[in-house]
């Protein structure tokens, strides 16, 4: 009863066993070049192959014990054998052990290889994420102020006739005479207001002046002796008139005549 429980547990390790080499050739498969992982490969065959061997052992002397008469009693060298057997199945059992710790050694190696020798894992960048847009209302651009600015006329001054001047003008409007359109608007509203017809009219009759002198009797005044011939051959006569010249738009002109003198 003994020795077939014997050759039942030789079994189960044997089946422990090959299941571990199972695994260390996975291992070392993986691993490649781990020559500890190929050791424990050969390691573990080679203790596949030795309890197959003690287990068919087993069986073949149970099997011979069986037919030979007597097999229940037990001999000296029946006792033997079983010590022998019972030192081989510790050397096996410390062999198991020490072959599992060696798996697990390998399977951390196994492991921690992967982590470190394997492909470096590309570099993860995390998409910078937009500033959320600023709340903040922008200022509005100043509307541009155009100045358009209006220049207004400034009239021009009138400068006052010096007195030399006062007796240039005099005498070029008297040699413009009788040419009305010429004179006309060389006089200044005072004169202006006894009309135009009556200016042509006076003037009409007259064929052309003679100024003799002019002279400055104030800022604004001139002495000026003319004589004028008339059309129709009257004689003529020789006046001397005191005119006003004033500033007006275009110029000096004369605003006021008074006849001081006829001969």
């Amino acid at each position: 009863m003994r020795r077939a429980g014997s050759v039942w547990l030789w079994s189960l390790i044997s089946a422990v066993v090959a299941a571990a080499l199972g695994t260390a050739i996975n291992f070392a498969t993986d691993l490649k070049t781990d020559f500890l992982a190929w050791g424990l490969v050969v390691a573990f065959t080679l203790a596949t192959g030795m309890i197959t061997g003690v287990s068919q052992s087993l069986i073949t002397r149970n099997r011979e014990n069986a037919a030979e008469p007597g097999a229940g009693t037990t001999t000296i060298y029946g006792n033997v054998q079983h010590s022998q057997v019972n030192f081989w199945l510790v050397i096996l059992i410390l062999g198991i052990a020490g072959s599992l710790l060696a798996a697990t050694l390998i399977g951390v190696h196994f492991s921690g290889s992967l982590l470190t020798s394997g492909s470096p894992r590309p570099a993860v960048t995390e998409p910078l994420l937009d500033s959320p847009p600023s709340t903040r209302t922008a200022p509005l651009p100043e509307p541009t102020r155009t100045l358009t600015t209006t220049r207004i006329p400034t009239p021009t001054p009138v400068t006052e006739p010096r007195p030399s001047g006062l007796t240039d003008f005099v005498t070029a409007y008297y040699r413009l005479m009788p040419d009305t359109q010429a004179g006309w608007p060389l006089i200044g509203p005072n004169l202006q207001r006894r009309g135009r017809a009556g200016y042509e009219a006076h003037w009409g009759k007259i064929d052309k002046v003679d100024v003799h002198r002019a002279t400055t009797t104030s800022a604004t005044t001139v002495e000026v002796r003319i004589t004028l011939h008339y059309r129709d051959g009257r004689p003529a006569p020789t006046e001397t008139h005191e005119l006003t010249v004033v500033p007006c738009d275009d110029g000096p002109c004369i605003d006021a005549d008074t006849l001081i003198s006829a001969k």
